[in-house]
């Protein structure tokens, strides 16, 4: 499997490799486990010979120190006898190396020496602050735990606060570069781009895994199976392996929460009331999950400014992280008795729901990536859902710009021909009760369609001057 888009990250670690030539610079690189942060590094490092990459893996530092050596040795044959001691030994000679030869350092996993040594921070530090005038090249951190990273890097009370010279965070893959995968793989994209996304989202490796496995272009059934139900499916204990050492002892509390808003739950006192959580010690953990942990995400009506508190709603931002959850998670007796063809079939049912809900958010993502006024006939500055406190009205899409006074609402459907007359006229008695700049804006219309709609349908619905668009298009 080919190295998909990252432009913009590379062309950021190239301006500050030429940087470093002459000033030293210390990169911190974070993101969710499996966005491919490692595979950036490996990128970036093609056909350069002046980065040294060192992965902090969890053994007792004696250990780690000597395979350090081992691979400084591959770099600058002069230690080749050379022993560290202690982590002080290590840092001590490649500060001294790097201020007479430019260095780009890579630690991997840099959060780990929270497990194999804590003073290898201040020892960082303490090099840092004497030499790094005096250095050539930098210092990349790698690092998975975010929160742990966070804690090293924007911890006032930390060695490192307020050393790192630039920051990177990595995104998940974007709809349309997913979409380039499967154009690879000989798959029509607009097809299959909303089964794919909302099991896997914009994680490379996952895709690394449909490749390895030869599930491209296999049915649904068959990849859901290989993956997350058989017996030892590489993606069975997903969930637990990205979040149990970020949440520490109360993982099992904060399962339980992402377990009830996967399910559908997204409003504050029916996530409490699900988990069994009392009201008023639920917002606390929600909090936590989204500003903490940044694993929800807390959206209000794209229309609000000053929101009451109780008009938020709360999703997984992740989509492979709320299919986990939705499902495997949610049916461990299943897995536990060996029934992957019941979790399968289990799953399948379903799942048009959970796509449903995936679809919107490809929607809002793709026209965000277009906003050109080709889709959207202006240029907005916003864009997201609305609902009222109620619930009685709720508008899958709306994109406005304030400036010009115009405003879109569009709905979202993934069988768009089942999209009648009647539904356009609701489409615009939902839109006129929205409370935007009454008298004063410009409204469209919009459907937005999973599969192909017909021209016969697209022209009846642009007579009710709502304008309709399937994923192929927008795409």
């Amino acid at each position: 499997m080919r190295f998909y888009n990252r432009k913009e990250e590379l062309s950021r670690l190239s301006e500050i490799a030429a940087l470093s030539i002459k000033t030293s610079h210390m990169v911190v690189v974070t993101g969710r486990r499996r966005v491919g942060k490692t595979e950036l590094i490996r990128q970036f490092s093609k056909k350069r010979k002046d980065i040294l990459y060192l992965f902090v893996s969890k053994k007792k530092p004696h250990i780690l120190l000597e395979e350090f050596r081992d691979i400084l040795a591959e770099h600058i044959p002069l230690i080749k006898t050379a022993a560290f001691r202690n982590f002080e030994d290590l840092f001590a000679f490649i500060f001294i190396y790097m201020k007479e030869h430019p260095l780009i350092v890579v630690f991997d996993e840099f959060q780990n020496f929270e497990y194999v040594d804590t003073s290898a921070f201040s020892i960082l530090q303490n090099h840092w602050d004497r030499e790094k005038n005096n250095i050539k090249g930098a210092f990349v951190f790698i690092g998975s735990l975010f929160t742990i990273m966070q804690k090293i890097f924007e911890g006032k009370k930390e060695p490192l606060f307020g050393r790192a010279t630039a920051k990177l965070y990595i995104e998940p893959l974007t709809p349309l570069t997913v979409s380039e995968v499967l154009r690879d793989y000989h798959m029509d994209a607009a097809l299959h781009l909303p089964f794919y996304y909302t099991l896997f989202g914009g994680i490379p490796k996952y895709y690394f895994l449909l490749d390895r496995y030869r599930l491209f272009g296999k049915p649904q059934a068959e990849i859901i199976r290989k993956l997350y139900c058989e017996s030892d499916a590489p993606l069975q204990n997903e969930g637990r392996e990205l979040l149990i050492e970020e949440f520490g002892k109360n993982y099992h509390l904060y399962f339980s929460i992402l377990q009830v808003i996967a399910g559908g739950e997204t409003q504050m006192s029916r996530i409490a009331d699900s988990a069994g959580i009392n009201v008023n010690s639920i917002s606390k953990y929600l909090e936590e999950l989204t500003s903490y942990y940044q694993v929800l995400e807390r959206r209000i009506p794209v229309t609000e400014r000053k929101p009451e508190k109780k008009i938020g709603r709360y999703y997984i931002k992740d989509p492979a992280l709320r299919f986990w959850f939705r499902y495997i998670f949610r049916n461990q007796s299943l897995i536990q008795i060996g029934d992957d063809k019941g979790l399968t079939a289990k799953i399948l049912n379903d799942l048009p729901t959970l796509m449903g809900r995936s679809f919107e958010e490809l929607v809002r993502a793709s026209l965000v990536q277009r906003n050109k006024g080709s889709f959207v006939p202006f240029k907005f500055a916003k864009i997201g859902g609305f609902w009222t406190r109620k619930g009685d009205i709720e508008i899958d899409v709306v994109a406005l710009n304030e400036e010009e006074g115009k405003i879109l609402f569009g709905e979202c459907k993934l069988k768009g021909n089942k999209f009648t007359r009647a539904d356009a006229q609701r489409l615009k008695e939902k839109g006129a009760s929205v409370k935007w700049r009454f008298g004063k804006r410009e409204e469209h219309y919009a459907l937005f369609s999973m599969e192909d709609i017909s021209e016969t349908h697209r022209k009846a619905l642009e007579k009710e001057g709502v304008m309709a668009f399937d994923l192929s298009v927008i795409m």
